[in-house]
């Protein structure tokens, strides 16, 4: 499973960086930088200086030139002096919620081999399950973070799209694309994304998250719960009962500008219409280079008329607006991550399978890409074996707020993992068979 979820693995380079980091450190050479000997993954779709970035498709991995330069998220991880282990495995041009589960190409869920690991991130999740990384950087264009993140039993951290740069990382769609995070705490996530933000808030990490006492969740009764698997629906009220039980309010609410979702999607939503142009001015749409399901979406945007496609992007306009003014009053919103469990890999094997899954994994996780929001999965116990995400969605910028109040949430969670004492934080060793 290791070698399934990387496309590259940096192992002689890792193995030199640690030990370097362990000498300077037990010598006092200089104070550690914040990720100092840390190991964190990136995904396929992310330069490296000198590689071909191929996304996870055939296309660009036969014909795209060596970068010339790191991608800014990797340039900020090297300066914090974070180990780069590799490059993770992704859904094709990050086009699938459900993860790699193709014929010629199979990464199972680390916790059910049965069963699928969520995508586009598929790689970033598991590398960070398996206990291979410390945390890894995924990209979330309608849940792809956020979605493997919470089939895997993870921390998800997916950013307001401007707080971290996406230069040097291959689009799905410049309106929605944002960086994210993946680790087991949203402490780890914190840590990294306070590397990579633009204006990252200052000051030590808090060990001990405030109390929830106070704190005002708004919870939407439409869209969102929408034909929950009994196993989510429990554990989502389970969750709604230890924050009320802790002093937090809680508000059942209705948001109009959910059911409007999907009317940005249709036809395949501008997204579509995106990269298109960004694989048609690169001579990359080639039946023969890509897959037929990743294809026969990339048509969409081939035909979406620029009527339609301004339409969609003014409809998107106005929702984010109007939930700025109606949810301005609320710390964040509570929503599970997403509807379902895992699929099993059998039920996702035929054309129809897949397509049901693939859009009802990342329905209610594109709720925060479409609003350009921040939001966190946290991972609960699902008492099926698996568990379940639970999702805290912030305003529009308020990012280091949010993460501040998920820590609090993390902590009394059932089945959480616990922040203290985080993972390769004393001396880091790096072991690759």
């Amino acid at each position: 499973m290791h070698d399934a979820a990387f496309t590259r693995i940096y192992a002689e380079a890792a193995i030199a960086h640690a030990a370097t980091a362990d000498t300077r450190r037990a010598r006092g050479v200089e104070r550690p930088t914040a990720l100092a000997g840390i190991p964190i993954t990136i995904k396929d779709n992310m330069d490296v200086a000198g590689e071909p970035t191929a996304a996870g498709s055939p296309a660009l991995a036969e014909t795209a030139s060596p970068a010339a330069t790191d991608a800014d998220v990797v340039k900020r991880l090297r300066a914090a002096g974070a180990i780069i282990l590799g490059k993770t495995a992704m859904s094709e041009l990050a086009m699938s919620s459900v993860g790699l589960i193709e014929a010629t190409s199979h990464l199972p869920n680390p916790l059910d081999p049965e069963r699928v690991p969520g995508g586009s991130s598929c790689g970033a999740a598991v590398s960070v399950a398996v206990g291979a990384a410390f945390a890894a950087l995924g990209t979330d264009t309608g849940g792809s973070v956020q979605i493997p993140a919470a089939l895997c039993g993870l921390a998800g951290f997916k950013p307001t799209a401007s707080q971290i740069s996406r230069e040097g990382v291959v689009p799905l769609s410049r309106h929605l694309d944002s960086v994210g995070v993946i680790a087991h705490s949203v402490r780890c996530c914190r840590m990294v994304y306070e590397v990579l933000a633009h204006n990252p808030a200052t000051g030590v990490l808090n060990p001990v998250p405030r109390s929830i006492k106070g704190l005002r969740f708004a919870v939407p009764q439409n869209y969102v719960l929408n034909d929950l698997e009994p196993t989510v629906a429990a554990a989502f009220e389970r969750t709604l009962s230890v924050l009320s039980e802790h002093g937090a309010v809680l508000q059942d609410i209705d948001l109009p500008a959910l059911d409007r979702i999907p009317d940005v999607y249709q036809g395949g939503g501008f997204s579509m219409a995106e990269i298109y142009a960004w694989l048609r001015s690169r001579g990359l749409l080639a039946r023969s280079l890509i897959s037929s399901r990743a294809f026969s979406r990339i048509e969409q945007g081939g035909v979406l008329l620029a009527a339609d496609m301004l339409d969609r992007l003014s409809l998107r306009a106005s929702l984010v607006e109007s939930t700025v003014q109606e949810t301005s009053r609320w710390d964040a919103l509570l929503m599970p991550t997403c509807p379902i469990l895992p699929p099993f890999i059998r039920n996702v094997a035929d054309d129809d399978g897949y397509n049901r899954y693939n859009m009802l994994l990342m329905r209610n996780t594109r709720v925060a890409n479409v609003l350009d929001r921040c939001a966190v999965t946290l991972p609960v116990d699902g008492r099926d074996a698996l568990p379940v995400g639970i999702t805290l969605m912030g305003l529009r910028g308020q990012d280091d707020a949010l993460l501040g109040i998920a820590e609090a949430v993390e902590c009394l969670l059932p089945g959480r993992i616990a922040s203290e004492g985080l993972p390769w934080n004393d001396r880091i060793e790096v072991r690759w068979k």
